[in-house]
């Protein structure tokens, strides 16, 4: 088996579930490392795909729309990013500090 068919299918392998990098690494011939960098890289491939195709259905979809409408779905997509970073940092901050936010957040009392 060559070292292309090898590498795809440790990939197809991890990403598929159930084992370890290491693990494919031994069936294959690899390092563990490899192995992991490899998977990450594919998961990237795939994200770049995944939204190059998910803008284009978007760009498609907003052809045939008035001008208003599509100044609101901008607006729309820009607040949900906003709510995603947002989320993430408060993520963050529970994971890094220790912190509850999202609990501690409430009606303020006087």
């Amino acid at each position: 088996m060559d070292y292309t068919l090898r590498k795809a299918l440790a990939i197809e392998e991890y990403l598929a579930g159930g084992t370890t990098s290491a693990k494919l690494g031994q069936k294959y011939g690899f390092g563990n490392a490899s192995v992991s960098r490899w998977v990450v890289e594919e998961k990237k491939k795939n994200n770049k795909i995944a939204q190059r195709a998910a803008s284009l259905q978007v760009a498609k979809e907003r052809e045939g729309m008035p001008e208003d409408i599509k100044a609101l779905q901008e607006e729309l997509r820009k607040a949900q990013l906003k709510i995603h970073l947002l989320e993430a940092m408060i993520d963050i901050s529970d994971e890094q500090y220790g912190t509850d936010i999202r609990k501690k957040a409430g009606p303020r009392q006087s």
